[in-house]
């Protein structure tokens, strides 16, 4: 998995819940349905997916999701993170939400860095998130749940 980075252009952007069910996110849940024989279950996958679109379809992807636990839903809610249109964005969010940017900026200013100096090596940082997230790539968005 080689994560994006977003067009110059245009601003990245999370879903917040919008994030797009298209032909994936429909043969996710045609594949889920389709190894379910109790009709209880296939409801609550149904349901799922009412509820929350293409998120609960990219949960259903998730290797160690049990397509017949009768919790699935609570299941669900409790590690969905949200979606992102651009890995690079999810990937700011938590470089920011670590506060690694804000100590960055504040060390170089102090120290007279220019901006151009340093750079941030993704592909370690992609690593650390891929084995704290777990992160399905479905209909062109990027999925995030807590694992």
């Amino acid at each position: 998995m080689t994560p994006e980075t977003p067009h110059p252009e245009r601003e990245p952007s999370y879903s917040n819940g919008n994030a797009p069910f298209g032909p994936e996110s429909a043969a996710s849940v045609e594949r889920s349905l389709s190894v379910l024989r109790d009709p209880d279950d296939e409801l609550r996958i149904l349901q799922g997916v009412k509820e929350n679109g293409a998120a609960f379809a990219a949960f259903l992807l998730l290797a160690d999701t049990n397509l017949a636990d009768p919790e699935i839903i609570d299941r669900f809610h409790e590690s969905y993170a949200d979606a992102w249109e651009y890995f690079a964005q999810f990937r700011h969010d938590v470089l920011e939400g670590l506060g690694w940017l804000q100590a960055l900026e504040k060390v170089m200013s102090e120290q007279g860095i220019p901006d151009d100096h340093l750079t941030w090596n993704h592909a370690a940082i992609d690593k650390q998130i891929l084995d704290t997230y777990d992160v399905v790539h479905l209909d062109g968005w990027w999925h995030v749940f807590n694992k």
